[in-house]
């Protein structure tokens, strides 16, 4: 057997993390990085270290979430905090997983100080969406749809590139997209996507039982209110309309859930290690699968607002409006998981979705009840509204 040869990214290895510094002051997922947080590191974590004037993209950030790394920031006195949370470290070995309890009280003591972060400057008001969406594997059926819908809605654009890694070199295209995550499979391909005022990343699982869709994107709220409507804020502007977005994606298409929520943050939708706004979700979805799996009726969420019955009457999901731009959402969030419960929760959102699913879909028909009336049926509607319930399957 010949040497291990380390990766050119790693600077250093310890017994709990693989160091990997960076200088850059826009942190990219490039094509070493993304190759390395692919890899399986064991006991040790990858620990990315930076300055604190550096930030990183919606790309990196999601890889570094997804591969269970962390994110260092080395501060003007040499001192380690966590970017993303603002926790200290005593080291970067304390940076390491899997965490122990028996570290020391040096170590306990650290961990409950308050690290003194700067407050974020310049922000812009954003919408952060997270969905999920199962799809039959038909060969028609196409990908990224929801990221058109949902960017469109507050926007008023799509993406025009994408890539699985930073710089974005493809144009836009779903049946692309969609080819690649056919190749792909089993495994799980997540790409990045940009566009104007879009940033995000969509996560694609096929396999023999569906595709399981996930879209975690932030989108730049435009600050030019729409004609007459002056009076309204911007982001609950942008509220409504997406919420008109979420509703039309469970008319025509199988999501499970989403969530909305309003925050500040960095114009180009990096991340800095600042600290930002308490974000405050605003909006959540319950698709039709999971009214079907819990049972749940719209008057026992108990949400001040009334919940609104969205999706198709044979597969009605569910919209809950949980704050708004004056109204924290926390409190209403919170008691509508619990109304949920967070046990059957968990359980139902925990990957793979279409393995979890599998006997609700089969049971309900779902996938194939799903099928939507997308733009291209529209003329099939008119001629015979008695197929209403019937859609082509390249809806989002």
């Amino acid at each position: 057997m010949g040497t291990p040869i380390r990766h050119p990214l790693i600077d250093a290895v310890s017994a709990r993390v693989v160091r990997v510094d960076s200088r850059s002051r826009v942190v990219r997922l490039s094509p070493p990085l993304a190759d390395l947080l692919a890899r399986r590191r064991g006991r040790r974590r990858v620990v990315l270290v930076t300055g604190e004037s550096s930030r990183l993209t919606v790309g990196t950030r999601a890889a570094l979430v997804h591969a269970g790394a962390a994110w260092a920031v080395t501060d003007e006195h040499g001192d380690l905090r966590d970017g993303l949370t603002g926790s200290p470290y005593a080291d970067l070995d304390a940076a390491g997983w899997p965490p122990t309890g028996g570290d020391g009280p040096d170590d306990d003591a650290l961990a409950q100080e308050t690290t003194a972060v700067r407050e974020a400057v310049d922000t812009t008001a954003q919408l952060s969406v997270d969905l999920t969406v199962l799809h039959r594997t038909d060969h028609d059926t196409t990908l990224g749809g929801a990221v058109e819908a949902l960017s469109e809605a507050v926007a008023g654009a799509v993406p025009d590139r994408w890539g699985e890694t930073e710089p974005l070199r493809r144009p836009w295209d779903r049946w692309v997209l969609t080819q690649s995550a056919r190749h792909a499979a089993p495994e799980l391909v997540r790409v990045v996507v940009e566009g104007p005022g879009l940033s995000g990343t969509v996560t694609a699982r096929v396999t023999e039982n569906g595709i399981e869709e996930t879209t975690a994107l932030t989108i730049t709220v435009p600050v030019v209110a729409a004609a007459g409507r002056a009076e309204t804020d911007p982001v609950d502007a942008a509220v409504e309309r997406l919420t008109e977005a979420l509703s039309e994606i469970a008319r025509t298409s199988v999501p499970t859930f989403a969530l909305v929520v309003a925050r500040e943050g960095e114009p180009d939708r990096s991340v800095r290690a600042v600290t930002y706004p308490p974000p405050n979700p605003v909006v959540l979805l319950i698709g039709a699968p999971s009214v079907a799996r819990l049972g749940l009726a719209a008057s026992t969420i108990p949400v001040p607002r009334p919940v609104t019955v969205v999706g198709r009457p044979r597969l009605p999901a569910y919209v809950v409006s949980l704050g708004d731009a004056a109204t924290s959402g926390w409190d209403a969030l919170h008691d509508t998981l619990d109304a949920v419960g967070p046990e059957r929760l968990a359980e139902m959102v925990s990957p793979p979705l279409l393995e979890a699913w599998e006997d609700d879909l089969h049971e309900h028909d779902l996938l194939h009840e799903g099928r939507g009336a997308g733009p291209e049926a529209r003329v099939d509607d008119q001629a015979d509204t008695d197929t209403d319930e019937e859609a082509p399957p390249g809806a989002p």
